[in-house]
This record gives C-alpha cells, sequence and structure tokens, in this order.
C-alpha cells in the first residue's frame, strides 16, 4: 500500500474533521554489531524497510481508537476512566497510554500498517510508532530519552533508543553516552534474513550477573562498552557461571570490533564493516552458545559469492548481500539448508532506511 492510499483508507474509515493528520514511521531495527536488547551492551544498527506507518488525528474527548487496515475492527479505549470497557487494546498498549500521563493526552484516530512478518518482533517498533503519534496529536513534548523509555516501558530501551536515532543512509552507535550516526553506504546491497523454526536463548540474566562481578571489581564502569580485556582478565575467575565469562568475552571482544568499524565509516569504508560483522559472527558461534540450526544458515550463507558479510539475527541470520546476487544467495541457502536440517527457512529481503 503506498502512503496516499494509507491516507485516504484513513479517510474513508473516520469522519470528517478539520484537525491535522499527523504521520508516524518507524523501521524495524537490524543490528550489524553488539546486541541492542541487552541493557548496559553497546550496539551499531540500522532500520530497515519494512516495519510500520501510522497514521493519527486528534479526536475530541478522551477514547484512542486504533485500527489496522488490514483490519475492520476498532480497538478502543478510554484512558480517563479506568473501569470503562476497553475493546480489543491489549494490557501492554494500555500501560504505554498510561506511561504518557493523560493530565495532557488528548483522544486520538490511528491507522497504520505493519509490513513487519509475523515471525519477527513487532512490538517495539509498533509501541514507539503509537507513542510519538499520540504525543504529537496531544502536544506532548519528551526528549529522545523519555521517549525511548515510554516507548520501551523501561525494557529494552535502547531498541527504542536506536530507531529514534536512525536516519537513512547512516548507522547508529548506542553506547553509554548519546548515540551518534555514522555514515552506512550500502548502495548496491540488500538485508537478506533467513530465519529458522528453532528458537535463541535469552542470555540477559547471564550477562547482567558476568557485568555485576566485573563491577564489583571496577565500581568506576557504567556500562559493558567501558569494560577493557584487561578487566575482563582481572575479573574473570571470579564469574562462577562459565557459561556467562563466555558471553561477556565475545561482548568484551565486541568492543573493539566496533571501534575499528566505526573508525572505518567516518571515512565511508564499509568493508571493514563487513570484515568485522563477519568476526562478530565467528565469535559469536564460538562463544555465543547457539543452536545448530542459526549456525548452519550462518556458515551457509558466509560462503556464497555476493554475500559480503553475515550475523545472527532473531531466530536466524542477516545476509549483506550484492543486489543482483540476492535470489542465487536465497536459493542456495534454502537448498543448502533443507538437504542438511530437513526444512526450508523462511526469508526476507530489506533495504536500509
Amino acid at each position: 500500500m503506498t502512503l496516499s492510499e494509507l491516507k485516504e483508507d484513513f479517510y474513508k474509515r473516520y469522519l470528517p474533521s478539520s484537525n491535522y493528520l499527523h504521520y508516524t514511521e518507524n523501521g524495524i531495527l537490524c543490528p550489524l554489531l553488539g546486541h541492542p536488547k541487552l541493557d548496559d551492551a553497546p550496539s551499531v544498527s540500522c532500520a530497515l524497510s519494512m516495519g510500520v506507518r501510522m497514521f493519527a488525528r486528534a479526536l475530541g474527548g478522551e477514547v484512542i481508537k486504533v485500527q489496522n487496515h488490514a483490519s475492520d475492527k476498532y480497538l478502543t479505549y478510554n484512558f480517563s476512566d479506568k473501569l470503562a470497557p476497553r475493546r480489543g487494546i491489549d494490557a501492554e498498549t494500555i500501560r504505554l497510554i498510561r506511561a504518557l500521563g493523560t493530565e495532557n493526552l488528548k483522544g486520538a484516530e490511528i491507522l497504520y500498517e505493519c509490513s513487519v512478518p509475523e515471525f519477527l518482533p513487532r512490538r517495539e517498533v509498533f509501541s514507539l510508532a503509537l507513542v510519538r503519534s499520540l504525543m504529537k496529536v496531544s502536544n506532548i513534548e519528551a526528549d529522545i530519552l523519555k521517549t525511548a523509555a515510554i516507548a520501551s516501558l523501561g525494557k529494552n530501551t535502547n531498541v527504542c533508543l536506536a530507531l529514534l536515532a536512525s536516519r537513512g543512509g547512516y548507522c547508529t552507535h548506542i553506547s553509554s553516552g548519546a548515540p551518534k550516526n555514522y555514515p552506512l553506504p550500502l548502495t548496491g546491497y540488500k538485508i537478506v534474513s533467513a530465519h529458522c523454526i528453532e528458537k535463541d536463548i535469552d542470555r540477559s540474566q547471564r550477562v547482567k550477573y558476568a557485568f555485576g562481578v566485573i563491577r564489583r571489581m571496577y565500581p568506576h564502569i557504567t556500562s559493558i562498552a567501558e569494560v577493557t580485556e584487561d578487566m575482563f582478565t582481572g575479573a574473570k575467575d571470579m564469574i562462577k557461571d562459565k557459561t556467562a565469562a563466555r558471553y561477556m568475552y565475545h561482548l568484551v571482544k565486541e568492543n573493539s570490533r566496533m571501534e575499528k568499524a566505526l573508525d572505518a565509516l567516518k571515512k565511508c569504508n564499509v568493508k571493514t564493516l563487513f570484515d568485522e560483522m563477519n568476526k562478530s559472527q565467528r565469535s559469536m558461534e564460538e562463544y555465543w552458545n547457539a543452536g545448530k540450526e542459526h549456525a548452519f544458515l550462518a556458515r551457509c550463507a558466509r560462503g556464497i559469492q555476493g554475500v559480503a558479510a553475515v550475523r545472527f539475527w532473531e531466530n536466524g541470520i542477516i545476509a549483506v548481500t550484492e543486489e543482483d546476487k540476492i535470489d542465487y544467495a536465497i536459493g542456495m541457502i534454502r537448498d543448502g539448508f533443507e538437504e542438511n536440517i530437513g526444512y526450508q527457512p523462511t526469508f526476507c529481503v530489506s533495504e536500509t532506511v
């Protein structure tokens, strides 16, 4: 659906009004290096073309109406009356609305389109678009940090922060300071992602434990980005969970990989980014306790002509691929995976935005 078609659909569904129509767009976050979903961990990421596009208009009263363009059902919620009946809006969306504060919040009519496949996480990109839309119709002002905290409800805030800071043609570095953007010259490349049924594991608690041990020895550090290899060496014997120690070793090495990649991107040298992404992937295969299906996808894609870089992402991999080699790469990955694992993975092709 084009943007003009989505706008036309909005006016067909809602009654005429002279109120201004606000537009918000967020692409899904794709990590190139680092791990934005881990607290205190730095990352380098970009936004992809698949995501959420949303139109919103102020509505008299205290009712928020939300509708997906692919559905005829309205989701409604009266934010001033906690006992009022609600239709179709889940508890997390209500928490988002309440996190904005109802004192200055206005009712709204919202229509959105989501182009994120069901096997990829939609919640964060939708939540951010909803919060930004409600802030626009209600004239609520907040800085990037507060907006990210509200949209994430305090969980995985770095994901929303990176999406808010993203710009077309750039990647975003999230660390202990403010987000920074660096050139990302990917002309001639697209992002091919392949996804398997095998689910990735949650490493956050073990990473949190290992970081806590290091902080007890070096209390001045505030994020994983500040942990040096010497610090890790000095603390590793105190990390009793050896799996957690392996995770932390990968993250510490990831710090130096990001530094090298960002220095190169200042000069628009994307080849070094690809090299560091591939090194990161090999590190995850060795230290990240990856499942066999994930590891096979990465190994299969890495040797294909036209694939410049490979890295784990969302129950699968991303493969930065030359545009004229996309069909070839997908065919090779699909056939190799099916022959060895027994079924075909699911694919997406995206551009960076």
